[in-house]
C-alpha cells in the first residue's frame, strides 16, 4: 500500500512539474515529457503484481489534462507496460538501457499517435516539419532527462522495497 501511495504522490509531483516547468523547457518545438519518463522508470523497477492497473490511472489522468484525446496516453502508457515486462526478462543486467530503449521507442510511438490523430482530425500540418521540429528534439530531451529520472525512481525503488524483504 506505501508503494502505490508514494508512486501516487511522485505521479503528482511529476505532473506538476511538466506542466509548470518542463513544458517550457523546449529546442525549436519539441519539450520533455517527464510523466512519461516517470512511467518508464517505474514500470522498469515495480514488482508489484496489480501495477498496471496504476498505470491506466495515470494514463487516464493525463489523457483528462492533456489535448490529446482521453485514450491515447492510456494506450501508449499501456504499451509502455507491456513492454517494459519483456525488457525486464531479457536486459535485467542493464537496466539503463531498457530505460533508453523504451524512452525511445515511447516517445515515437507517442508523437506518431498524435500525428495520426491530427491526420484523421484533418488538421493541416507538414509531416517532415513536425518530424524535424516536434519529435526529434522531444526524443533528445527525453533522452537526456531519462538518466536522472531513472536514477531518481531506483533509488525510490530501493527505499521501498529493501533488498531482504519479498513483494
Amino acid at each position: 500500500m506505501l508503494v502505490y501511495l508514494v508512486y501516487g504522490m511522485s505521479f503528482v509531483v511529476a505532473m506538476m512539474l511538466q506542466y509548470g516547468v518542463f513544458s517550457r523547457w523546449t529546442i525549436l518545438s519539441g519539450s520533455p515529457d517527464l510523466v512519461l519518463l516517470l512511467v518508464i522508470a517505474l514500470c522498469l523497477s515495480q514488482k508489484q503484481k496489480g501495477f498496471w492497473i496504476l498505470v491506466l490511472i495515470m494514463g487516464g489522468v493525463v489523457g483528462l489534462v492533456s489535448a490529446l484525446p482521453f485514450f491515447l496516453p492510456m494506450v501508449v502508457y499501456l504499451a509502455v507496460y507491456l513492454v517494459s515486462l519483456s525488457v525486464q526478462q531479457r536486459v535485467w543486467q542493464t537496466p539503463l538501457l531498457g530505460m533508453f530503449l523504451l524512452t525511445f521507442g515511447s516517445t515515437i510511438l507517442t508523437h506518431l499517435l498524435t500525428i495520426a490523430v491530427l491526420f484523421v482530425q484533418r488538421i493541416p500540418f507538414d509531416f517532415t516539419e513536425a518530424l524535424v521540429k516536434v519529435v526529434l528534439p522531444a526524443v533528445f530531451l527525453n533522452m537526456f532527462l531519462a538518466i536522472p529520472v531513472h536514477a531518481i525512481v531506483r533509488e525510490l525503488s530501493v527505499w521501498l522495497n529493501p533488498q531482504g524483504a519479498q513483494a
